[in-house]
């Protein structure tokens, strides 16, 4: 799917958003690389701090795909996570921040 997704986050905060955002990429390589090696204790940890930091920078749908990523690292759920981080992956891809 193509559409973007329009997010509009507080523009105090605007010169923080992209590399809030470039991180939350570079999670959803960090937790494919631990996933490849079956280190669900490191998806944990990583998952959590997404889940903790999505909603303060106006983004909520991080913290869900973060709460869920770490509930599924939690039960060595390796089919949940893969799904949940391809939905991140997918999340991030279609975003398109407007600022108010």
């Amino acid at each position: 799917m193509s559409d973007k997704l329009i997010v509009t986050v507080d523009a105090q905060i605007a010169a923080l958003v992209p590399r809030f955002l470039a991180n939350r990429a570079a999670d959803v390589d960090k937790i494919r690389a631990a996933l490849a090696g079956a280190d669900f204790e490191a998806i944990r940890v990583s998952a959590h701090g997404i889940k903790g930091a999505g909603g303060g920078y106006g983004f909520p749908e991080i913290s869900r795909l973060g709460a869920a990523l770490e509930e599924g690292a939690r039960q060595r759920d390796a089919a949940a996570v893969t799904a949940l981080v391809a939905s991140m992956e997918e999340y991030l891809g279609r975003i398109e921040v407007k600022y108010g």
